[in-house]
């Protein structure tokens, strides 16, 4: 499996919502007193429009699975998979993982995801989630995946309520209420409970019960926080102040037993590794009659670090740790010069620094590598730091000149001041209402985004590496049936170039590490059945088929993309029972991950006795079929006059042993001419749950 050795792996285990709200009033008029009635006046406050959570985020939310996660509950959407395993990030559509883009009310995020499962969010916070698979428009920039658009609520004019949230893996309060007379608030703040799963100091076992080498330092741990300040200046205006944060981290220690160590014999000894961000900003929303404007600025703080080999009497070990810091200033404007035609304006720049610093080894390697762990060259220490600041500039025009069409046409201006480049990519979107129910949409674009900061980096990577880029074409139809029945097919085909290569050791340009020598592709349909919620029940079925390939231009090789999943099936079914009781499943199958098989054994050149796999042609094997079914129930209480809340799930029902990858069986080979694999299973097996939410 692909390792970003930039991002540093824990090795221990749509466009902006802008309505606005009208106050609703009776017009005065002339009664006689045996007219007269009284007139009642009903008055929002403009927040009040996003702080309900939509219908769409609140199906994902109770999805079974996801624990009430609707970030998490985006696996069972078409056309996005696990790259690499069910708690991997998401690779949509066939592209790169490190080609998505993360946007949080707006603003950039540092991460949405912990490493040990569910997003980074309270489920109370959010208040929609959009998933811009492919064809987006030109206000997205340095992305060429997809764009996950998180919308947090706002926070309701209440009485302050608080909510507690206990579950078998993570504990959570929740306040929020109103502040002032046109302000109001909410706060969250999250642990993990895994710490109460694991005994510091004790070695955990393999799955045939054998002492696997791993000693537990610190247990696996994530928490994150949230808060919004919302003040409704006027009718016309809001600024709202938010904040967010996450950590996750856990230590071990790996004994002569270990297979990492056994592999990678530096990595004996105690390893620990902390991923963390914090983020701060203040946005401003404008409505006017026809005018919207957004404006905001934003500071995000990002921080990973691993250390790994330390010995109390022979290394201090070796370490890795990337810290970024970046200022966001971001606005959007979109104007409605009449029912026929509207302008949208975006512009935005980033300030951006990355600092490294490290006393490790080079590895050069990139995602066409089989195996990072082998592409290990000389013992490197160093501090380095860049800047690659951007700017972003991007208009588009909406035409809509009868009831039958649709046009939104725009480009968008990208400099990058790192590579001094600037590049300009169209985008267009059309969409054809072939009758009120039935719509069918054709969307083309250009995409961009910069080179991940340790490929460009002088010493580990290549400064010279041009950006990446992405073409996306696609063609959809989608209809509303009766009785809140619809359904939907999207056909997409994007191409991908100046992607990175790793450099072979022997070749002549050796010392430039990288090169811009990989093209991609990736094509496939999505088809989705939905219903939505009218009497007691709702659910969805996706159906996903794909292809993606890479191509090595300097040995004109065309493989297979080692998150390509040629079929993904998702069915979701949730039912009501009655007023306190109701019960969802969930059903995923899907085309097995591909890997490289290992061929034979050879001797590792660093450590005598010790052996390392010799692979195949990378990405040509498949795991057999991964499947499993997820149950989820759900019980409302008013225990000691609290409303409350039971849930109880089952993941991974009836425990299906689905593979994530293979190795070599170290304890078992002893010389070059023992080759004995070991399979590594997904997921934690059969795995239930219980908790408790409750107000007061």
């Amino acid at each position: 499996m692909y390792t970003n050795r930039f991002t540093l792996h824990p090795l221990l285990i749509a466009l902006p919502l802008a309505a606005p709200l009208f106050t609703l009033a009776d017009e005065a008029k002339t009664l006689t007193p045996e007219q007269h009635i009284e007139r009642v006046e009903v008055v929002y406050k403009r927040s009040s429009v996003t702080s309900e959570i939509t219908e769409d985020a609140e199906k994902l939310m109770a999805m079974p699975g996801a624990m009430g996660d609707p970030l998490r509950a985006a696996f069972a959407l078409p056309g996005v998979v696990a790259a690499g395993g069910s708690m991997s990030a998401p690779a949509v559509r066939g592209s790169s993982p490190d080609d998505n883009i993360f946007e949080v009310d707006f603003m950039p995020a540092g991460y949405i995801f912990h490493d040990f499962g569910s997003s980074i969010f309270n489920r109370h916070l959010i208040q929609d989630f959009q998933l811009y698979s492919a064809g987006y428009g030109a206000s997205y920039s340095n992305v060429t995946g997809a764009v996950f658009d998180v919308s947090l609520r706002n926070p309701k004019y209440q009485p302050i309520k608080t909510t507690i949230d206990l579950t078998m893996f993570n504990a959570g309060v929740f306040a929020e209420g109103q502040a002032t007379e046109n302000s109001a608030f909410y706060f969250s703040a999250r642990k993990s409970t895994l710490p109460l799963f694991f005994k510091e100091g004790e070695e955990l076992e393999d799955e045939d019960g054998e002492l696997s080498g791993i000693i537990v330092n610190e247990a696996p741990d994530d928490h994150d926080y949230q808060g919004k300040w919302v003040w409704d200046i006027n009718d016309n205006n809001t600024l709202s102040v938010n904040f967010t944060g996450a950590e996750d981290s856990a230590a071990a220690g790996f004994n002569e037993r270990a297979d990492l160590a056994q592999k990678t014999p530096e990595f004996q000894g105690d390893a620990r590794f902390t991923k963390k961000f914090n983020s701060q900003s203040v946005i401003w929303d404008h409505y006017g009659r026809s005018l919207y404007l957004k404006a905001g600025i934003g500071v995000l703080n990002n921080n990973e670090k691993l250390s790994y080999g330390k010995r109390a009497t022979l290394s201090d070990g070796y370490f890795e740790e990337a810290d970024i810091q970046q200022l966001s200033f971001k606005t959007h404007a979109s104007y409605r010069f009449n029912p026929e035609h509207r302008v949208l304006a975006d512009f935005a720049y980033y300030d951006k620094e990355t600092q490294y610093r490290y006393d490790t080894f080079l590895y050069v390697c990139t995602e066409l590598d089989a195996d990072c762990d082998l592409t290990k060259r000389e013992r490197i220490t160093g501090v380095q730091s860049i800047e690659h600041d951007s700017a972003v500039a991007a208009l588009a025009h909406v035409w809509t000149p009868n009831s039958s069409w649709q046009t939104e046409i725009g480009a968008q201006f990208h400099y990058l001041d790192y590579s001094d480049e600037s590049l300009v990519t169209p985008r267009v979107a059309v969409d054809y209402f072939v009758t009120p129910q039935s719509t069918v949409s054709f969307k083309v674009g250009r995409y961009n985004r910069e080179q991940d900061a340790g490929d460009i980096m002088p010493q580990v990577g290549n400064p010279k590496l041009k950006p990446q880029q992405a073409d996306h074409i696609t063609l959809g139809f989608e209809q509303q049936l009766a009785d809140e029945w619809s359904w939907s097919v999207e056909t997409y085909y994007k191409t991908m170039r100046d992607l990175p290569l790793a450099i072979a050791e022997n070749a002549t340009d050796a010392a430039l590490l990288y090169s811009n020598d990989v093209e991609g592709k990736a094509y496939g349909i999505d088809i989705l059945v939905n219903k939505n919620k009218t009497t007691n029940w709702y659910g969805w079925i996706a159906l996903s088929a794909a292809k993606s390939e890479r191509t090595d231009l300097r040995q004109q090789v065309t493989r297979d993309y080692f998150a390509d999943t040629p079929l993904v099936f998702n069915a979701v079914l949730q039912y009501e029972i009655n007023e306190l009781w109701q019960i969802g499943v969930n059903f995923t199958a899907r085309s097995g991950q591909a890997y490289t098989p290992i061929i034979g054994v050879r001797e590792n050149p660093d450590f005598a006795g010790r052996f390392l796999p010799v692979y195949g042609e990378p990405f040509s094997k498949r795991h057999d079929l991964y499947h499993r079914l997820d149950i989820r129930a759900e019980r409302k209480t008013d225990w000691f006059g609290l409303d409350g809340k039971v849930i109880i799930e089952l993941m991974n029902a009836y425990n299906q042993k689905n593979t994530a990858s293979i190795d070599l069986d170290y304890d078992k080979v002893k010389s070059v001419q023992d080759l004995y694999i070991k399979e590594d299973e997904d997921d934690f097996g059969l795995r239930p749950s219980i908790g408790y939410s409750f107000s007061f």
